[in-house]
């Protein structure tokens, strides 16, 4: 199981690319560095999920916090939104929520 992120950064905005397995063996080290992902605020922050082999309800938990903690701060956009972090929205009774972030 691998998981790797990668940040991207324009004149005003962020783009957060996750790849792999977001689970809980492999989320730590993400999860220790969300508060300090995005050392100067810019207006927008896109999530990719396109590039997610898994997401354990754990990974779930984490995306919830990254949407969460930067929606304070600007716009939060998530883009190409598996399947399965959907299903855990619906049984969590957070897919309205989560929809209010999902770009089409």
């Amino acid at each position: 199981m691998t998981f790797k992120w990668q940040i991207n950064s324009s004149e005003n905005a962020y783009c957060l690319q996750l790849a792999g397995d977001l689970t809980r063996s492999t989320l730590l080290p993400l999860w220790q560095q969300r508060a300090s992902l995005f050392q100067t605020q810019k207006s927008c922050l896109e999530i990719k999920l396109n590039q997610l082999g898994t997401v354990d309800s754990a990974g779930f938990v984490l995306i919830c916090e990254i949407l969460h903690r930067y929606s304070k701060l600007g716009e939060v956009k998530l883009v190409d939104v598996p399947h399965l972090v959907l299903d855990f929205a619906e049984l969590y009774d957070l897919d309205q929520w989560l929809k209010a972030f999902i770009q089409p």
